[in-house]
């Protein structure tokens, strides 16, 4: 395992986040070219050096960044003060010798002769050092990363008091590494009488993960974790008591001896090292940083912990590609932390985005459907040739095609056979909205076109964006366009998607509120889709269109309509369980709809046998769902106009009491003396009722 000392001082405590961004990120440390010198600031040498003094720092030709950002720190502090100051790096040609320069100071691994003594001294001190510093006749810091920066601050003041005072000989300066946590124990025993069990399928790099954390002890408590110790982290398939099911759930339980943790393969495992040790019961932040106050006994949440994702009756998509790179756990988080289920993500020809974006995304439970994987061409040898970065449980589809013309509905159908013949994964295709001109469809009109895509491509799941928030009103065709799709998916019983308007990108589309994004939520459920995507969640750029603020905006912070997500998808997410106890969609129907265009579709649902009397003077949309087993619910969702501030009332005769969800929560309505049960909803909201038999 690699050695990795920390510092104990508390200024040098984000140095950590940095070097740990940089292992997480990539497992080898990328060369950094030396930022151009800007003009020279008029500084005068202080008095007692020699006014014609330069000196040379010199660093490793492949230094790691945080060695490299040390010796850019020390030449301005020293020219700060007055020196004249290079950088170079200690490279040569094969075979040559050494090229010196005037005055070096070493700073980090070098290949002269002193920077090798000195880390070998700093490597094999009996107590650990930050730093060891030599000032004088030879000048020389070696140091951890996480303290170079630290030491290169004490080298600087050391150094000018020793030009102004022309002393001989070799002065020293060190600082011995103070281990935050040390004496903590896992379950009662000590960090050294643990060793962690990696399961043996494991690949190098994975092996590399778990290197990591226990290196995270060492740096905690200074006592290395050992083979064959008493008591063993058993991770995985490593240990006989973790689940073997092919996704994200995973189990931690502690036999009063061993910890049994992870799951079915190593994404799980990820998960639950994460979630379970290293965020929870260790309260790191952001990778493997060193916890501001860890715990002096560590144990661990225990039990079977679900892939949440994958059995979600109804997800929650966020597309985020198109914008600013979507490429930090950080982000990633903050996805998850809003209540999105699902990502639309580029990276999948970068192989070290690819890696991390799918660790982060195990780790925080959500799904992926990558882009970047072209229809034309698809086959067998296109999908192994993607090889790890869809193979995972987590990875939920390939973003095929957007907005077919019906021209290639062939191509799409053989790419379509092709990925199914060696995946379950989806093959993702989105739909024109009604909205797309002949020319576009390839079809006279937009429900030849979309049958003709059902009939042609047989898709296992279907998708269509339709953005109706308009700067006046709501596009007059919406719920005609869902329905269109609806029916197709629900005569073949295809699930599908529907891209929620969560950004203006033209004078003509508002930017949408809270009530918008609602009600285009309920508004899909309604007619029975398995899916919402928020297009967009991260800003993006167009040359084409005037887009403005997502839900994340450039400078990567969260605007309004990111909270209004969060507390929408939280609705939602309190919704499934209930959502999944009635699969089917039978359709939708309307009340009130004669001054509502948006409103109007063809082929409404009847749904008098089960609510034979409605009650209402407000527009309200419903949708109708059954068990399969003779159980019935419905939604039901305000569609006054958005723009204004107008509740809605409802009565309804459903036969007998209701369970009525609204808000996240549930209440059991009992009829009153006409058998009416009543709700009223806010202005864009939506509810679910299950009748009870």
């Amino acid at each position: 395992m690699r050695r990795s000392d920390t510092t104990g001082a508390v200024r040098l405590f984000g140095l950590l986040l940095f070097l740990l961004a940089v292992l997480l990120v990539s497992p080898s440390c990328e060369k950094k070219p030396e930022p151009e010198a800007g003009p020279a600031a008029e500084t005068e040498a202080e008095e007692g050096i020699p006014e014609d003094f330069v000196c040379t720092i010199v660093r490793g030709d492949e230094s790691s960044g945080a060695v490299t950002d040390a010796a850019v720190a020390l030449r301005k502090l020293l020219e700060s003060r007055g020196l004249t100051v290079d950088i170079k790096t200690d490279w040569v040609k094969r075979g040559e010798e050494i090229k010196r320069f005037p005055n070096e100071i070493l700073v980090g691994p070098t290949n002269r002769p002193e920077s090798e003594a000195l880390y070998s001294r700093f490597r094999d001190a009996a107590e650990p050092f930050d730093y060891l510093i030599t000032v004088g006749e030879e000048n020389c810091i070696a140091a951890s990363d996480e303290a170079i920066l630290g030491a290169a601050e004490v080298f600087a003041d050391a150094y000018i008091r020793r030009l102004k005072t022309s002393e001989e000989g070799i002065m020293e300066l060190m600082q011995k590494h103070v281990f935050p946590a040390a004496g903590m124990t896992l379950y009662g025993a000590r960090i050294g009488d643990w060793s962690i069990v990696c399961p043996p399928e494991y690949t190098d790099e994975e092996r590399a993960d778990l290197e990591r954390i226990a290196d995270l002890f060492y740096r905690l408590t200074g006592e290395r974790m050992k083979e064959n110790a008493a008591h063993s982290i058993l991770v995985g398939t490593a240990s006989p008591l973790t689940p073997r099911d092919y996704d994200l759930g995973y189990l931690v339980e502690y036999d009063g001896r061993d910890l049994h943790i992870g799951g079915g393969n190593p994404w799980a495992d990820l998960r639950a090292l994460y979630q379970g040790l290293l965020y929870g019961a260790l309260g790191t932040d952001g990778g493997l940083g060193i916890p501001e106050n860890p715990p002096a006994d560590l144990t661990l949440a225990e039990g079977e912990f679900p892939d949440f994702a994958k059995h979600r009756a109804f997800s929650i998509s966020g597309w985020c590609t198109s914008g600013d790179a979507y490429d930090s756990e950080a982000l990633v988080r903050q996805t998850a932390e809003a209540g999105f289920t699902k990502i639309s993500v580029a990276g999948i020809r970068d192989k070290a985005l690819c890696r991390n974006l799918m660790r982060w995304c195990a780790i925080w439970d959500l799904e992926m459907l990558w882009t970047g994987v072209s229809w034309d061409g698809f086959g067998e040898a296109v999908w192994k040739g993607l090889g790890d970065a869809v193979n995972a449980p987590h990875v939920w589809g390939l973003y095929l095609c957007d907005e077919p013309n019906s021209s290639i509905f062939g191509g799409l159908a053989s790419a379509v056979k092709e990925m199914r013949a060696v995946t379950d994964q989806v093959p993702f295709i989105n739909l024109f909205p009604m909205y797309a001109n002949e020319q576009q469809l390839g079809n006279p009109t937009y429900r030849e076109h979309v049958r003709e895509f059902f009939e042609t491509v047989s898709p296992p799941w279907a998708s269509v964006d339709i953005y109706p928030c308009n700067t006046r009103g709501l596009w007059d065709g919406y719920m005609e366009n869902i329905e269109v799709v609806a029916r197709e998916c629900r005569e073949r019983g295809v699930p599908f998607s529907v891209y929620l308007q969560s950004v203006s990108f033209a004078t003509s589309k508002r930017t949408p509120s809270e009530k918008d994004l609602e009600w285009q939520t309920w508004c899909i459920r309604s007619f029975g889709a398995s899916e919402a995507i928020y297009f967009t969640y991260m800003t993006p750029y167009s040359s084409a269109e005037d887009f403005k603020p997502a839900l994340i905006d450039h400078d990567l912070q969260p605007t309004e309509r990111w909270y209004a997500a969060k507390k929408i998808n939280a609705e939602f997410a309190a919704l499934d369980d209930a959502f999944a106890r009635y699969p089917e969609n039978l359709g939708a129907f309307t009340v009130n709809d004669s001054r509502a265009p948006y409103m109007k579709f063809s082929g409404q649902l009847d749904f008098s046998a089960v609510l034979p009397a409605i009650e209402t003077e407000n527009r309200v949309l419903f949708g109708g769902f059954t068990d399969g087993a003779g159980g019935y619910a419905f939604t039901a969702v305000n569609c006054e106009d958005l723009q204004k501030d107008k509740g809605a009332t409802v009565r309804v005769k459903a036969g007998g009491d209701v369970v009525l969800w609204q808000n996240g929560e549930a209440k059991r309505l009992a009829p009153d003396a006409e058998g009416f049960i009543s709700f009223s909803m806010e202005n864009g909201e939506g509810v679910f009722c299950e009748i009870m038999k």
